[in-house]
């Protein structure tokens, strides 16, 4: 199954101290290897400024049981196997806040 943009998802976890922990899926299927990995952001509990909060109107479908953030410049790739459930997915505005942070911090 492939996840869409905006999907948050639950994945393994290998910087912190818990076996799982959720990611917004930022990548599309015009991204190479859609369906079997993709660009995500890590979502924590811990605000922080420049992290976006995850409010009621921000999700299209679903929710997560705390309050939670997305740390736009926490990117990495997830492979398809890591992923073990969606159990919400985000506003396509949510996406474009996190894409045009993500943008700022690589432009030069």
């Amino acid at each position: 199954m492939a996840y869409p943009q905006g999907a948050v998802v639950l994945a393994d976890d290998p910087f912190g101290n818990t076996s799982t922990r959720p990611y917004l899926i930022c990548s599309n299927s015009q991204v190479p290897f859609y369906g079997e990995e993709y660009l995500a952001a890590i979502i924590t509990t811990t605000p922080r400024d420049a992290a976006i909060e995850l409010t009621a109107d921000r999700f299209e479908e679903g929710r997560l049981p705390r309050t939670s953030y997305i740390s736009p410049w926490a990117i990495l790739t997830l492979k398809e196997w890591m992923i073990t459930k969606q159990p919400a997915l985000v506003t396509t505005d949510t996406v474009d806040d996190v894409r045009d942070a993500v943008d700022g911090y690589l432009q030069t």
